[in-house]
């Protein structure tokens, strides 16, 4: 019984010596801010992403945060500047990364700048701190879904709300 026992032990502790295929990307704060919501608002709905707030509206540089060369599809829905509150659902400027698995990385409510443009970048700029789309403040949002499904996974453990950031901090992990 023993030496059947071992050959089957053997091959699984090989599979441990086989590297991972997938690759995760850190995702850095888009700027010094301070994380405003996380997973729930403060009134206990569910939100699913991280906010982060400067204070500051048009506050200089939102950047991706994802590092590692990643394709942004960046969408202007206006290009007004809205700082204190924003002009309805489906109106906020989004820059969008689809991962090969379906996940998709948005972030939201940026102001528009020249630096508003698709891209394939690495920490690249997108925009000013705004509020676009359906928004009541200047802010940074950033989610990860995929049809339909909040993954709330990327940034547990890695940050917390009140938690000041700035450019070098990891906010999370998507792997």
């Amino acid at each position: 019984m023993r030496k059947t026992m071992k050959l089957p032990l053997a091959a699984l502790a090989s599979l441990a010596l086989v590297p991972a295929t997938v690759t995760a990307h850190t995702v850095k704060a888009p700027y010094t801010a301070t994380v405003t919501t996380t997973t729930y608002y403060s009134s206990g709905s569910f939100h699913g992403a991280v906010d982060v707030s400067s204070g500051s509206c048009d506050y200089w540089g939102v950047e991706t945060g994802v590092v590692g060369s990643v394709s942004w599809n960046v969408s202007i829905r206006t290009t007004a500047h809205y700082c204190n509150s924003g002009n309805g659902s489906g109106n906020q400027n989004e820059a969008l990364h689809t991962w090969a698995d379906g996940w998709q990385f948005r972030i939201w409510h940026f102001n528009k700048t020249a630096a508003s443009v698709d891209k394939t970048c690495d920490r690249c700029q997108v925009g000013d701190e705004g509020s676009t789309g359906n928004s009541t403040g200047a802010h940074t949002h950033m989610q990860q879904t995929k049809s339909g499904t909040y993954d709330t996974s990327w940034y547990s453990g890695y940050t917390t709300k009140g938690e000041a950031v700035d450019r070098t901090e990891t906010l999370g992990v998507l792997d």
